[in-house]
């Protein structure tokens, strides 16, 4: 049985560190989303202030097509999100499952120490009663 757990806190840890990698992946992406968004709001503002004055309908002409990618941006920003806040939770349920485990295990550990003591105690009044 403690050969079982064993194996099941090494499977407990291993899954809490590929959530730790999932989460910091899903972070990874979500800042990158964010640029993204920064970067197709920002040539925005930079059409306007070049084009206007010497073309407007050239930037009247681009803006749908600006704005969309806004709004592609902001879709993907807020997918990203939610897929950070996923792992996330997955990775708060990875470390329960694990901290669960190793509480069960020192529970045993605690256990087999106490029962060694006993043994030990037993065995001296034994030793005692002998002499």
């Amino acid at each position: 049985m403690a050969d079982t757990l064993a194996k099941l806190a090494r499977l407990r840890r291993l899954e809490a560190e590929a959530a730790k990698r999932d989460l910091a992946a899903a972070a990874g992406h979500e800042r990158q989303a964010q640029r993204a968004l920064i970067q197709a709001q920002a040539s925005v503002a930079v059409e306007a202030r070049v084009s206007v004055p010497a073309a407007p309908g050239a930037f009247a002409a681009w803006l749908p097509a600006a704005a969309q990618a806004i709004a592609r941006c902001k879709a993907a920003e807020a997918e990203a999100a939610r897929a950070r806040a996923l792992a996330r939770e997955v990775l708060a349920q990875r470390l329960a499952a694990q901290k669960a485990v190793d509480t069960v295990l020192a529970a045993r550990t605690e256990q087999e120490r106490v029962e060694a003591n006993r043994r030990e105690e037993r065995s001296r009044d034994v030793s005692r009663r002998k002499e």
